[in-house]
């Protein structure tokens, strides 16, 4: 981990890039998954795999799987599991598109910069209040409150599904906040090992009233979905040890336009007018605080 007045690095998102890519094709195969298994056990597969994963890749690379800083551990990998439970609640449910859903769970940039100042005395910049704007507007767009659009508001169980999202991602932008609060001494691994062994041990409790075998076609979707799930978030974790939350975070919208394609393409849900210019809108948001960052981004000498 760097100090978060550091010098950002370009490789932060090419790192993030591959994380959102990552991220958007666990969220598909979540989607397939659930369809038979209950959400708390395809999560609990994905936090075992995942810490699984990471451990492979610091024997690898021979990183340390120590933890120093055990109080902003605990703290990144609290919010972190309640994010994940949150987001495999949401990713279950049918009755809202992946693309819609992949969108409000990617609310965290703009949670990130709002809350920045607070937490890490970061400057979020001037560009915060029409972030949020944009982002509200797209998030009504998305879920269709009753009071705005009358009759053809979303179900009772797709509100659910939406909240849960928006959830997921307060606290996930919480999460990678005190990510940035963790001390140097702690290696990318050690940071996904302690959050995955968190969330596996937080999802199992929450499995055991329905525990099942799965199919071998269900079971090879979760698998896939925890190796996903595991490199991407070893990648999102270096990428947030080279740049600052509010920059590197906007990358990671890519997932929103990829988790759309699986959806139209692979799911057949093609998102209603409204919710794609709500998609546009929270892309937006998240863009609004992430272009004039790069702007001010100053050129590093070549060493």
């Amino acid at each position: 981990m760097v100090h978060p007045d550091a010098q950002d690095r370009p490789a932060a998102f090419v790192w993030m890039a591959c994380s959102a890519v990552l991220f958007a094709t666990m969220n598909y195969l979540v989607r397939r998954a659930s369809a038979e298994v209950p959400w708390q056990l395809v999560g609990m597969s994905r936090a075992l795999i995942g810490a699984f994963v990471a451990i492979g890749v610091a024997r690898v690379r021979g990183s340390s799987l120590a933890i120093n800083d055990k109080r902003a551990m605990w703290l990144r990998s609290a919010f972190g599991t309640g994010a994940m439970a949150c987001t495999f609640w949401a990713l279950s449910g049918t009755d809202l598109g992946l693309g819609d859903t992949t969108t409000l769970l990617n609310l965290a940039p703009v949670v990130i910069a709002a809350l920045s100042p607070i937490m890490l005395r970061e400057r979020a910049g001037r560009t915060l209040p029409y972030a949020l704007v944009l982002s509200l507007v797209g998030v009504v767009l998305i879920m269709r409150p009753a009071f705005v659009f009358g009759g053809v508001a979303l179900s009772a169980s797709a509100m659910r599904t939406a909240g849960l999202a928006v959830l997921a991602a307060c606290c996930s932008g919480c999460a990678m906040l005190a990510l940035r609060r963790v001390g140097p001494g702690e290696s990318a691994e050690a940071i996904s090992v302690h959050f995955s062994l968190t969330a596996a041990g937080a999802l199992l409790c929450l499995s055991l009233p329905y525990l099942m075998v799965p199919s071998a076609k269900d079971a090879l979707y979760t698998f896939l979905a925890g190796v996903c799930g595991g490199v991407a978030q070893l990648a999102m974790t270096r990428a947030y040890a080279l740049a600052r939350a509010a920059r590197v975070a906007a990358v990671g919208y890519l997932a929103v336009v990829v988790s759309a394609l699986y959806g139209s393409l692979a799911l057949g849900e093609a998102p209603r007018a409204t919710a794609a210019l709500g998609m546009v809108l929270v892309i937006a948001g998240g863009l609004t605080i992430a272009l004039p960052a790069f702007r001010a981004q100053k050129p590093t000498s070549p060493t």
